[in-house]
């Protein structure tokens, strides 16, 4: 029997990596791969509730993996094998991990939160196939309501994603690991 690769939308694993929470257990993990809820929790500085809700956030995403160690259901930052897009998002976290302090992980979910929405995706898939457009024009090829796409596009701005120069909007992907990762998985 063949194994159905499962494909989350990028958007939504965007939205699970722009919680702050999330970024603790995840770098917790990171630091101290196989442990349960309660001490993840502990070490992440939140309630068992929490952390165990967030937990299964990031493992329908595919960002880690539980497993059965007697009595204990350990977690460890592994990427399951039937998303795709797992394992470089995985990569891209370790690598922010290391390099960054946890002081500057808000700065990794603000570009997650860029792209945590499909028309915020759909943009940057525009941007990136076409180039810098007018923003009436990139209303016309996303099909996005003017109001509505100023919104999108002032978050992008905010999050780092877009720049604007001359009316026209330009995707600029930022320079931090998770950035580059998920520009790639556009």
């Amino acid at each position: 029997m063949q194994m159905q690769s499962l494909n989350p939308t990028l958007w939504r694993t965007c939205r699970v990596l722009a919680g702050t929470t999330r970024w603790k257990l995840l770098r917790s993990l990171l630091e101290n791969p196989d442990h349960d809820v309660s001490s993840l929790a502990r070490l992440a500085g939140i309630g068992e509730s929490a952390a165990s809700q967030d937990l299964r956030r990031l493992q329908s995403r595919g960002l880690l993996r539980r497993h059965q160690a007697g009595v204990h259901v350990l977690f460890r930052p592994l990427p399951d094998p039937q998303v795709a897009t797992a394992a470089p998002l995985l990569k891209a976290v370790q690598v922010s991990v290391a390099r960054h302090p946890p002081e500057q992980d808000a700065d990794a979910c603000r570009l997650a939160q860029g792209l945590a929405h499909e028309r915020r995706i759909e943009i940057a898939r525009v941007l990136l196939r076409r180039g810098p457009l007018p923003q009436t024009a990139l209303a016309n090829e996303t099909n996005i309501p003017p109001d509505s796409l100023s919104r999108h596009l002032r978050r992008m701005k905010t999050c780092g994603w877009i720049q604007t120069q001359s009316r026209r909007v330009a995707l600029v992907p930022p320079a931090h690991p998770l950035a580059k990762a998920l520009a790639k998985l556009l």
